[in-house]
């Protein structure tokens, strides 16, 4: 009778938190307690529930399959399993996170919104984990209750001992994955070391990094309203922005301006304390051109910030070739000299190069429009950025190909 009371008072607790989406719910059913007890709830009064499971292929997989079909048996529940492999390489956690929500998201209908089991302990664990990673206020605003396309993460404020508590007064028959307690993991050394070592001087510990969670989270919103305002100019391979709407915005602002922008060319919008100074010497004119992680270009181009990514293969449609004379293609001038003597000169800047004589020079927008100078089908420049060992002409012989660059941006003012 006590457990039963127990059980209604907690079930009446919980539904109360439930933070739910418009929507047809499906359940990301795991097959732990997390994900049980959400499902117990769930199927207590909401129409329309049915349940996906991901097996990833591990050791443990076979097992949590087996309870997350248990426990949509016992709760009346229709099943969707989906099988993925998690490829190899660093950090297991993460690549296992992406192919599952690829997968859950490729199992939902026009309509449905995925439902995961995150607690309000899962929200005091990202924190610590973005904290020791330093990944800036971003990190500290922990785990959102809404991500695109459509996963909703309702059980924010609730704690682990409770959802695990309902699960075992439900008599679900929920699996615990022993990959929890690998300490080589870096959420179990928070969980099973970091986490309970703190709580020995603030109890509250969990309760208050997710309120400060939600309280960076309110700020940062705000922030990323006031950067939506600010105008960029997307198309398919470049973004663009005035640098004088950097400049006149507040920092902050202006970061989130330049994160929007990277994040058209890299799964993360982010960018390094670094990488992010680079950029803005770019912005401030201390710099032209600067080369960033995975190929991605920032550059200057008259009043203009310009991120472009180089990677993959040129278009053959889009070239000019660069003979002797003035040549433009896109935003960059050419200006190609054949010289009739010896070669005594050696281009310092990345603007200039030497070829040799009767090399055939063709200047290309490469992807993400930028240019790449090829000399006898050979990638040799890229102007404004770096030159290729190719890109040179052996000194004191007789005759080369001088080649100048720079930018004339097609960009005008309105009076």
């Amino acid at each position: 009778m006590v457990a039963t009371r127990r059980l209604t008072g907690l079930t009446d607790r919980l539904q109360s938190l439930l933070d739910l989406r418009p929507g047809k719910p499906v359940v990301a059913l795991s097959g732990g307690a997390d994900s049980a007890a959400l499902a117990y709830l769930l199927s207590r009064g909401v129409p329309e529930v049915r349940a996906v499971h991901i097996n990833h292929s591990l050791p443990h997989s076979a097992r949590l399959e087996a309870a997350a079909r248990e426990v949509a048996s016992t709760l009346d529940l229709a099943l969707e399993v989906a099988t993925v492999k998690v490829p190899d390489g660093a950090s297991p956690e993460g690549r296992a996170r992406t192919v599952r929500y690829a997968a859950l998201v490729e199992a939902s209908r026009p309509g449905d919104v995925i439902l995961t089991a995150h607690t309000l302990d899962d929200q005091a664990e990202t924190v610590l984990l973005n904290v020791l990673r330093g990944t800036g206020s971003r990190g500290l605003t922990g785990i959102p209750i809404w991500r695109p396309p459509n996963i909703n993460r309702p059980f924010l404020r609730v704690t682990r001992s409770e959802t695990r508590e309902l699960a075992l007064l439900a008599g679900l028959p929920f699996f615990d994955d022993p990959m929890n307690q690998e300490m080589g993991l870096a959420r179990n050394v928070i969980r099973l070391g970091v986490l309970p070592e703190l709580l020995r001087f603030n109890p509250q510990l969990i309760a208050s990094l997710a309120r400060m969670a939600d309280a960076v989270r309110l700020d940062s919103e705000t922030l990323d309203r006031e950067a939506e305002t600010v105008p960029i100019v997307f198309d398919e391979h470049r973004a663009q922005v005035a640098c004088g709407a950097l400049t006149t915005v507040p920092p902050a602002v202006a970061n989130r301006v330049l994160a929007r922008m990277v994040g058209r060319f890299r799964e993360h919008a982010s960018l390094g304390a670094e990488e992010m100074e680079r950029v803005w010497r770019v912005v401030r004119g201390q710099a032209t051109t600067e080369e960033l992680i995975g190929g991605l270009i920032v550059r200057r181009s008259g009043p203009m910030l310009r991120f472009e990514h180089l990677a993959g293969p040129p278009p053959s449609d889009v070239k000019a070739a660069l003979g002797p004379g003035r040549h433009r293609l896109g935003d960059t001038v050419f200006d190609v000299e054949l010289v009739d003597e010896v070669c005594r000169v050696a281009p310092l800047g990345t603007w200039d190069a030497i070829f040799a004589p009767d090399a055939n020079l063709v200047a290309r927008m490469a992807d993400g429009n930028g240019l790449v100078v090829e000399a006898d089908g050979e990638p040799a420049w890229l102007p404004g950025v770096r030159r290729a060992p190719v890109a040179w002409y052996e000194p004191a012989t007789r005759g080369y190909l001088s080649v100048s660059a720079r930018e004339e941006s097609e960009w005008t003012s309105s009076p």
